[in-house]
């Protein structure tokens, strides 16, 4: 099991300046660009949006890429839209060019149908590690879209189709060994509720169980109350 180096915080604002800290000085540590997969959502809306402001700041060379950890099948004007999240709180950045989103949809139907050319992008446009993925997790233990009792990876492609357990909407999900292949984790949890989820997690068959118990590098938790 990956060594969980816990930092806490009075309040997700301190997070977010901490986290988003250490998301540019990797950034600017790797002068030949950098790649990120990340988690969607209403929490960590505000680490990108900070992230956005001390991008805009600076001057990159070559733009970084981002990936979805996962994403409904919706447009990108959909407020559930991941990838939308990440355009309206990256607005800054953006207009310098600082980064480029590689997109876990197309214009299939559904993303059972997508799934191998979504495999083709990922393999073509991120074929190395990442150099961090940001993760959340829900109070059920899943992460990305990969939900308690169902596949984490599909044959060995680097994404795989899933279905909410109660809403049943369709997704597309990174495989748990795609979000595996990165130099490190941040997982970003708020309240006692989702701490003790996770501190319990190896004591069950939860995703999140999976990834600690998997992972090859450090995984650093990012947690307020």
């Amino acid at each position: 099991m990956s060594n969980m180096n816990f930092h806490t915080f009075d309040h997700f604002s301190a997070l977010s300046d901490a986290l988003s800290q250490q998301w540019l000085d990797i950034i600017q540590a790797a002068p030949e660009g950098s790649s990120f997969a990340l988690a969607g959502g209403s929490t960590p809306a505000p680490i990108y949006q900070r992230l956005d402001d001390l991008l805009a700041q600076t001057s990159q060379r070559h733009p970084i890429k981002l990936v979805a950890t996962d994403e409904r099948w919706v447009s990108d004007a959909d407020q559930q839209s991941n990838e939308g999240l990440f355009r309206r709180c990256l607005q800054k950045s953006a207009q310098k060019k600082n980064w480029q989103l590689v997109s876990l949809k197309n214009a299939s139907n559904s993303p059972e149908v997508a799934t191998a050319a979504i495999d083709d992008r990922l393999q073509t446009q991120l074929p190395q590690a990442f150099s961090a993925v940001l993760l959340g997790m829900g109070a059920d233990g899943h992460i990305a879209s990969l939900f308690p009792g169902a596949p984490t990876q599909h044959d060995n492609l680097t994404c795989l189709a899933a279905v909410h357990p109660q809403t049943r909407q369709s997704r597309m999900s990174l495989s748990l060994p795609r979000l595996l292949d990165t130099q490190r984790i941040w997982l970003v949890i708020t309240g006692a509720e989702k701490r003790q989820v996770l501190e319990h997690a190896a004591q069950n068959n939860l995703p999140v169980a999976a990834l600690l118990r998997e992972a090859a590098c450090d995984i650093d938790v990012f947690w307020c109350p």
